[in-house]
């Protein structure tokens, strides 16, 4: 149980554990690696992703984390990442849909993580610009057993 005496939302532990996504990235295909784990009322998120290059091979693109409160009477987040920005989140749950609404230095945006089974989530990353909502990722991801990541560069690293 959290520190804080809120029971945890569901949601985060449907997301626990290791996952690896394919879709797109600001237009390109790419591939994503994303970990979640709970601790003490905490759900700490492990992400990268990296474009997929002609070969099968990728190119990495960032690395992340980022500690979410799993109550939902303090519903916030803070992630970190390898461009060296801090966004504050600020989220929303269902039993089986988390969105972060985040706030960056030069940008804000949305991310909603929704999940299908036990077997498979969606994601979609949104910015908002001057005309709207627009749309730079999307992926479908699949549970990985254990710790393993798939061979080939299907998965991108953590670390």
């Amino acid at each position: 149980m959290p520190l804080d005496g809120q029971e945890p939302e569901p949601v985060f532990e449907l997301l626990r554990g290791h996952w690896c996504g394919e879709g797109t990235l600001m237009g390109r295909p790419a591939r994503f690696s994303m970990g979640w784990r709970r601790h003490a009322g905490f759900a700490v998120l492990t992400f990268a992703n990296a474009f997929a290059d002609t070969t099968g091979g990728v190119v990495p693109v960032l690395s992340a984390g980022a500690v979410y409160r799993m109550s939902a009477e303090r519903p916030e987040a803070v992630w970190l990442d390898s461009r060296g920005v801090r966004i504050d989140i600020r989220w929303e749950a269902s039993d089986s849909t988390l969105v972060g609404h985040w706030t960056a230095p030069e940008e804000t945006g949305r991310t909603s993580y929704r999940v299908r089974s036990s077997a498979a989530i969606d994601v979609l990353d949104e910015v908002r610009g001057p005309s709207g909502w627009a749309t730079f990722g999307t992926a479908s991801y699949r549970r990985v057993d254990g710790d393993a990541i798939p061979p080939s560069g299907q998965c991108p690293p953590l670390d």
